[in-house]
C-alpha cells in the first residue's frame, strides 16, 4: 500500500522537459513514462511493459506514435493499447495503465489514483505562469527526503529566521504570529511585517531600503502544491503600490522518500530587466539548496529514529500541523475507498496564534 496520496494533483513535469523523446519520472512510488503524441499532446504511461516489466522508456518512439517496448517488441497506441508484437501475428490482450494528464501556463500536471475522480476543477490558479504581465523563471530540483518535510517547511517559514539569514530571513520572520485558515483539505496563512528590515534579497530584489513592509500569504492544495504571495513595499505605502512576487512549489513524491521538488519564482515588475531575474533565479537556487540540506539532515533523522520519542510543537508549527493533517486525513480517506480530495468547501473560522 502506497505511503502517498494518489487521489490528487501533481506537478509531473514542466512542458518543455516532454517532447518526443520518451521520459521516466517516478510519481507516488511508480514509474511513469511520458511522451508527446504525433500532434504534440503529452502522454503518460506506466513505465512497466505488462509482459515482464520491461521499461518502456528504454524503448522506441515511432512517427505515428507507437511505443515499442524493446526488450520483446510489444507495441501500445497513443491509448495505451496493445496493437501487436514482433514474434507472432495475432494481438495480445495487453494494455497501459494510462493516467489523466492536464497541461496548462507550462506545466503537466499528473493524476496518478482513481482516474474517475480526477477533477481539473481542483488545480490551484496558475495562470500568472503565462501571463504577459508577469515574468518567471522555473526548474525542478531533487531532494532526498519525503514530501511531508517539505510540505511542513513551507507551510512553517519561521525557518527563514534561521536557515536563509543572508538572504530571505531576519528576526522579523519569526517574531511575527501568523493567521491560518483551513478550507476542505486546504490550508493557508498569511503573516503581516511591518516597519522591520529589509532582508538582503528584497532589498536588491526592489531596490528598497529599511523600514519596509512584508506580506507571506501561503496556500497549500493538497496534495502536492504551495503557492507563496509575497509583497513589499516601502513602510507606510498601501499594498497595491509594492512589489509583488509568487514562488510555486510542485512537491511531487518519487520513488521511497525522495521528492521532486518543482519550483517556480515569478514577479510583476521589471519584467524585463534580464539582470534582475538572473539575480533572483540564482538567489531562489541558493535557498533551495539550503532547504535541500536541511531536508535531508532531518530525513536521516527521521528514517533513523527508533521511535517513541514525541515532537515538540510550538504556534508557529499550526500551518504545518494542517498541511499534515491534511494529508492523513486524504490518505486514510482513499485507503478505505472514499472519495479522495475535498475543494472548495465551507471555510471554517480562522485560527489565530
Amino acid at each position: 500500500m502506497s505511503q502517498h496520496v494518489r487521489n490528487g494533483w501533481y506537478l509531473g513535469a514542466w512542458s518543455h522537459e516532454i517532447g518526443r523523446t520518451l521520459k521516466q519520472r517516478w510519481i507516488t512510488d511508480m514509474p511513469v513514462c511520458f511522451y508527446r503524441l504525433p500532434d504534440q499532446t503529452v502522454t503518460a504511461v506506466e513505465d512497466r511493459c505488462p509482459h515482464r516489466k520491461y521499461p518502456l522508456s528504454l524503448g522506441h518512439l515511432d512517427d505515428e506514435g507507437t511505443l515499442q517496448c524493446d526488450y520483446h517488441g510489444y507495441r501500445f497506441d497513443g491509448r495505451g493499447a496493445c496493437v501487436g508484437v514482433a514474434e507472432q501475428t495475432d494481438r495480445p490482450k495487453a494494455a497501459l495503465r494510462r493516467f489523466p494528464l492536464v497541461e496548462r501556463d507550462g506545466a503537466i500536471w499528473i493524476w496518478p489514483g482513481d482516474p474517475e475522480l480526477a477533477d481539473e476543477s481542483l488545480l490551484p490558479d496558475t495562470s500568472w505562469l503565462n501571463d504577459p504581465g508577469w515574468t518567471h523563471v522555473h526548474g525542478v530540483v531533487p531532494l532526498k527526503a519525503r514530501h511531508l518535510l517539505l510540505l511542513e517547511n513551507l507551510l512553517d517559514l519561521t525557518h527563514e529566521t534561521f536557515l536563509h539569514p543572508t538572504s530571505i530571513g531576519n528576526a522579523a520572520v519569526a517574531a511575527t504570529p501568523i493567521d491560518v485558515t483551513v478550507d476542505g483539505d486546504r490550508v493557508g496563512f498569511s503573516r503581516r511585517m511591518t516597519g522591520i528590515e529589509a532582508p538582503p534579497f528584497y532589498e536588491k530584489s526592489c531596490g528598497l531600503t529599511s523600514p519596509v513592509d512584508r506580506w507571506q500569504d501561503g496556500e497549500f492544495h493538497p496534495p502536492g502544491v504551495f503557492i507563496l504571495h509575497i509583497r513589499v513595499a516601502a513602510t507606510g505605502t498601501e499594498e497595491p503600490e509594492g512589489f509583488h512576487m509568487r514562488v510555486l512549489y510542485g512537491m511531487t513524491p518519487a520513488r521511497g522518500n525522495e521528492t521532486h521538488d518543482f519550483y517556480a519564482l515569478g514577479r510583476d515588475y521589471l519584467i524585463d530587466d534580464e539582470e534582475l531575474t538572473t539575480f533572483q533565479h540564482e538567489q531562489q537556487l541558493a535557498v533551495m539548496q539550503e532547504d535541500v540540506d536541511a531536508l535531508e539532515a532531518q530525513e536521516l533523522m527521521y528514517a533513523t529514529d527508533p521511535g517513541g520519542t514525541a515532537e515538540s510543537s510550538i504556534k508557529s508549527d499550526l500551518a504545518a500541523l494542517r498541511g499534515r493533517r491534511s494529508l492523513m486525513k486524504m490518505l486514510a480517506r482513499e485507503q478505505h475507498g472514499q472519495p479522495g480530495q475535498q475543494g472548495d468547501r465551507t471555510a471554517r473560522p480562522t485560527e489565530s496564534v
